[in-house]
Formats: C-alpha cells, structure tokens, sequence
C-alpha cells in the first residue's frame, strides 16, 4: 500500500545510517549467490538458495511482510465492477462480508480476497468458505449443511472467522471442496524470483508488477482498473503454465522446473505441478529441503496426510530456520486430530521458536501466524486459558514498527483473539478493559463496528 511504502522508506533511510558494516561487507558474497542462479542446474534447493534474501535486508525489516494482507482490512470493502456473485452456501456471504468488512461490495469483495490469495478468483473464494461453512476447519467448528451462519451462536461465528484469520495469515486453507467432496489443502507458495531461463524470468516479473498494481487499485477503490488487473495476472499465469506444458519434457534447466512447477501449484494445475517437481534431478544435490516441502504438497493433493508429515520432518531437518514446513505441519496435525497430536503440535512449535531466522532467506511467514493459528486451536476447542496464551505470544512476536506505525488492524485483530478468551474464563473486566483499547486505536468508525461484532462480550 502506498502509505506503507511510504512508512518503510523512511525506516531504511533511518535505520540504513546505524546497519552494522558487517552487513555491507556481505554485498560481494550476495552477488555471488546472485551469479549462482545463472546456470541451468541448482546447486541445492533449500530455502535460502531458492528464497535468497538480499544482503541490506535484515530481520528488522521482517515487520513488511507478516500480516501485510489481513482478514477485516477496511481497504478490501471496495469491489462493486457488477460481476455476478459466485454461488455459495447458506451462511457464507455473511461470512464473506465479515471478511471485507461489511458495507457495499463487501461480499464480492471477501471472495475475491480469500480467493486471491490461493491464486484463484471470487469463485475460488467461494468455494473455499463454502468448504469452512461445513465445519472443516478448527476441529469442526462451523455451519452445517443448510443452517445459517446468522443464527449460530456468537461463538461459533468467531470461531470460523477466527480460523479465516489463521488461514489468511499462515496460507493454509483446509476446506471441503464442492466438485471433489474431498477435503483438501490450498497453499500458498511464493513464487522464486530471479530464477530460470528468461522466458521464466520475464513471466514472473510480470506477475509480480501487477500484483502491485492491484494492490494499488484496491488502495485507489477503482474497481474496473481492479477487474482488468486481475484478467492480466490469469493472462500471466496461463502464459507461465502453457510454458510448462509444451516444454515440460525438454527442459534442460532445473529452475525452469521448480519456478513454473510452483505456477502450476498455485493455480491448481496439480498434475502439472506433480510432473514438473518429479522431473527435478536430485542424484547430485546436498540439500532438499524446499523441494521436500513441495513434495509433501504433492503428497497432501493424494490425500496422503502421513506421508506428507514425513516429508515436511525431512525439510525441517534440513531447514530448520523456515517457517513453512512447520505452519503446514501445524496445520495438518491440528486438522487431523487437535487433541491427539497436540504435543507433537506444541513440539513443533517450540522447535520452530528456536530455530526461525529470517535473516536466512526471504519469507512471507513467520512467528506471528504460527502462534495465531495455535492459538485459534485452542480457541475452537475451548481451551481459553491456552488461547489467551498464544494470542499474547503471537502478539509479543510482532515488531516495534508493527505495533506503532502501520500494524495496528492486525494488532487489533491479534488482540481480540486475547480479549475473546479472557471473556469465556470468565474475566469480563480484563476482557471489556482490553477490547477498550482495541476500540481506541480503530482509525475509522467501520473497523469498530467490525470489531464490536466480533466481540463475545459486546452488548447490541
């Protein structure tokens, strides 16, 4: 956004007079990895090869990325280009709505955001909370076939928006798709830049630029500059899996392989997907542990649950600084059975505090959603103690320019998770006390009353 932008130049220029001179000396080192990625084979495919992180980027500036997208942002109560609403279940445009906000647009523009996400549209949006509305997510807590969402309890709706929340932040959505009846994961997987033949590179370049310019029509409220920007990314994206297709069985360049397999993943080509990642020779490689990690996604798309968990312990083992095989690892064991692998779960999670270096490479995850989305665990299983607990460290976990130049709906949405669980223990004067400050740090009078209705101990 531009006003973020704005925020994040200023800090380099403050920050970039004190950066240790270590920091610049490591500029020769970074330009040689960055040579590295002209041949046609990779070395390793770990995470930091795969996601370099560049030499004046450090873990101060980690605040840009977490939560930079965030489920109840007013900027997303925009969408009215006239398209026809996807079809969806009793219950879901509420849902929706509540995701975007509330207010005109607001139902087109929850699907658009959840579906975007995941490299979709509306409709996968759509089908995503369609899946969530049948109880899916957060050890069954949800709507079921046919009931409204408006007549459930106020708990039960701040439990499905609660794990939205989760999904948005960690990028893991576990939802029962419509045309499958199978319940399945969506990913997201950042796509790697600077890496393949120049027809790669180029289509990735191109990607990316337009995801800014979207960013900037949602910023502008211009919902037909918002409309056409998302037919050129599906252009874009037809453009990398076409590539992939016509020459998946002549590609000579490892890379081409990894970046165009990755399209594929996000746009749901997951045979393609599975056929570009196969083809991948590892016989001289030391290091795997990103590609492990696509191969439990692979794994997860042949509803093979144990043998993804295998293959992301693998990656941890080999990276154990990235936060992306540990969230997904979370996520699978909280879906499958909360209670039963909650200390394998709380086990991860400790091992993923001690070892996460953002400084290693560049992520678009971090502590921040790991702990939110345990949290939200524990919330949806009534256990409020341990909610309150893990709200708090997920809180803790954000930076000082998070919490007081440009974080605050995060923070706040961070913050009514602790207010919620202090409430159901039962301690209504810390919970009214907390939501207080919540209400006071709003910027406008629509995100108050967002969250006035996300709050268990709100009086209408």
């Amino acid at each position: 956004m531009k006003k973020i932008n704005l925020s994040v130049i200023v800090v380099i220029s403050l920050l970039s007079v004190n950066i240790n001179a270590g920091v610049w000396d490591s500029t020769k080192e970074y330009t040689n990895k960055a040579m590295f990625w002209k041949s046609k084979h990779l070395e390793d495919i770990d995470f930091k090869h795969v996601y370099p992180k560049a030499f004046y980027k450090k873990s101060y500036f980690g605040f840009a990325i977490t939560g930079a997208v965030i489920i109840g942002a007013g900027a997303f109560s925009y969408f009215t280009a006239g398209a026809g609403a996807p079809a969806a279940a009793t219950g879901v445009g509420a849902v929706a709505s509540w995701t975007a906000g509330g207010g005109a647009g607001s139902y087109m523009a929850g699907l658009s955001t959840i579906g975007g996400m995941f490299g979709g549209d509306a409709i996968l949006g759509a089908a995503i909370l369609n899946g969530i509305s049948l109880g899916t997510i957060g050890g069954g807590v949800g709507v079921t076939t046919g009931a409204a969402f408006k007549s459930m309890a106020i708990l039960g709706k701040i439990g499905i928006l609660a794990s939205v929340t989760a999904s948005t932040l960690d990028g893991v959505f576990y939802f029962s798709n419509p045309d499958t009846k199978r319940l399945e994961y969506r990913v997201r997987v950042s796509i790697p830049k600077n890496l393949g033949s120049k027809s790669t590179r180029k289509i990735v370049n191109k990607i990316y630029d337009v995801k800014n310019e979207i960013q900037d029509a949602i910023e502008d409220n211009d919902s037909i500059k918002h409309k056409n920007l998302l037919e050129l990314k599906e252009s874009y994206n037809k453009q990398a899996i076409k590539l992939l297709r016509n020459q998946l069985y002549q590609f000579d360049n490892q890379e081409d392989l990894l970046v165009l397999g990755v399209i594929a993943w996000n746009n749901n080509e997951i045979d393609l997907f599975n056929k570009a990642i196969s083809k991948i020779d590892i016989s001289k490689l030391e290091n795997i542990g990103f590609l492990n990690y696509l191969y439990s996604l692979r794994s997860l798309s042949n509803q093979y649950e144990k043998q993804a968990l295998k293959e992301l312990y693998n990656s941890i083992n080999e990276d154990k600084y990235a936060i992306e095989p540990y969230l997904l690892a979370v996520n699978i064991l909280g879906n499958n059975n909360f209670q039963s692998n909650e200390r394998k779960i709380l086990t991860l999670v400790k091992k993923a505090a001690e070892n996460f270096d953002s400084d290693k490479y560049e992520s678009n995850f971090g502590l921040v959603p790991l702990y939110y989305k345990l949290a939200t665990f524990y919330f949806v299983h009534k256990r409020y103690v341990e909610a309150e607990k893990y709200y708090k460290q997920a809180y803790d976990e954000l930076g000082i320019l998070q919490k007081h130049f440009f974080g605050q709906q995060l923070v706040n949405i961070i913050n009514l998770g602790q207010a919620n669980s202090l409430y159901e223990q039962h301690k209504n004067d810390e919970a009214n006390k907390l939501f207080t400050e919540i209400i006071d740090d709003c910027d406008s009078d629509e995100e108050k009353q967002r969250l006035r209705n996300q709050f268990i101990g709100f009086k209408k």
